[in-house]
């Protein structure tokens, strides 16, 4: 059984249109017009195919054919459309169109396993809005709450639980969002790497053995704003001055581990009133750590904030340190990568068994059912921005070896 890619790539090279930022890149946040827009087709899609579509309280979509939700046992195939600013026409969006590709083939095809597959378009995976990756794969199991739709708020001050209402999705219900996950056979997601191992190495397929786990934090620094002409330099409390030496602090901390795996990132940064003739008086930004053992990202991010805490107490300004997100470390079922390597090897795929330094959906669902990962090569190692790409061929390699693992299981 063969999937078809013309229609593989047809359908992701319509989904890229649906951008904020038109030639530069693909902007999509979750809740956000080209969001909809994106669901929409994806809606359209499915529904000519006969299936039906059902969205919970916090925006999770789930695909299926008609009493799919009843089945005794479900392998639900899933990943994201949501992206970063002026981020990749791939990134998670080709887990969810390899998965409604796995479904059609499947009901094209008249095999009786299309009834016991769904395929999961998870919310805001990114934390573009919030800050809070993975937010909706945490609702639904139940990481996340009621209260966390509070909480969470974009940079505009507006809670989850106002913009979830102003898109028009229901009252959140508990029932509705929390998975039953005694009817989760195995849960499957395939993404494009976002790193340079496999195209070096010249693999096609990458299987999953650990993901990362991630903590983020938002530190901010504060000074004393003053002209930047008439404020001599042995008076100021420079909170960029300051931020500039922590930042260096975090990048130091983390090239010394002696493994060589935990990386610390300082990716989003603001300053206050970022005037070029004022001495800054607030900088805001975040630190992520990320490393596949939990008490490693733990004592690298202790380490970083001890260190800032002492730069700011020898600089004179004022330091706030408050957690954003966390989500843990987790190994995918041994059983799913032995199917899997087996399979690869079948097709004659070249293959590794690769951990991801990237976290995604299907660690926050590993604790709770069976769930493998696969990956495909990106192109030059780059993701998130508007270059990234991978070869067809390895599109529809990863999207088959997809399909035989559903057929397998």
């Amino acid at each position: 059984m063969k999937i078809s890619g013309e229609r593989l790539l047809a359908d992701l090279n319509q989904l890229k249109r649906f951008t904020d930022t038109p030639g530069k890149g693909v902007t999509r946040f979750s809740y956000g017009e080209n969001d909809e827009k994106a669901r929409q087709y994806l809606r359209e899609t499915a529904e000519s195919c006969g299936f039906s579509v059902r969205t919970d309280p916090v925006g999770n979509m789930v695909i299926g054919l008609p009493g799919s939700g009843d089945q005794a046992e479900i392998i639900r195939i899933g990943s994201h459309i949501d992206t970063v600013r002026n981020g990749g026409w791939l990134d998670g969006i080709y887990g969810v169109v390899s998965g409604l590709e796995v479904l059609r083939t499947l009901a094209e095809n008249g095999n009786g396993r299309a009834s016991d597959v769904e395929v999961v378009i998870f919310a805001e995976e990114e934390g573009s809005n919030f800050g809070s990756t993975m937010t909706g794969s945490k609702f639904a199991a139940g990481v996340y709450g009621e209260s966390d739709l509070d909480r969470l708020k974009d940079e505009e001050g507006r809670t989850l639980r106002e913009i979830l209402r102003q898109c028009g999705y229901s009252p959140y219900r508990k029932e509705e969002v929390i998975w039953d996950f005694s009817r989760v056979k195995a849960m499957l997601e395939i993404h494009i790497e976002q790193g340079p191992v496999l195209e070096q190495e010249g693999n096609s397929i990458g299987i999953v053995d650990a993901i990362f786990g991630m903590t983020t934090v938002e530190v901010t620094i504060t000074g004393t704003g003053n002209h930047a002409g008439a404020t001599p330099m042995r008076y100021r409390r420079d909170a960029m001055a300051a931020a500039a030496q922590c930042i260096t602090e975090v990048e130091r901390i983390a090239r010394k581990d002696p493994d060589g795996i935990a990386v610390a990132t300082v990716g989003k940064a603001a300053v206050l009133p970022n005037c070029s003739n004022v001495i800054p008086e607030k900088v805001i930004f975040t630190v992520e750590v990320r490393e596949k053992r939990k008490e490693r990202i733990d004592q690298v991010i202790s380490e970083i904030e001890e260190a800032i805490t002492q730069i700011c107490t020898q600089r004179g300004t004022a330091c706030e340190i408050r957690k954003l997100a966390e989500s843990r470390p987790y190994r995918m079922d041994e059983r799913l990568i032995k199917l899997m390597s087996g399979l690869a090897s079948e097709a004659g795929f070249g293959y590794q068994i690769m951990d991801s330094g990237a976290v995604h959906d299907t660690c926050v669902i590993a604790p709770h059912a069976p769930s493998g990962m696969l990956f495909v090569p990106s192109k030059g190692g780059r993701s998130h921005v508007p270059y990234e790409d991978t070869d067809p061929d390895d599109l529809l390699r990863g999207a088959q070896l997809l399909l035989d693992t559903v057929l397998a299981l």
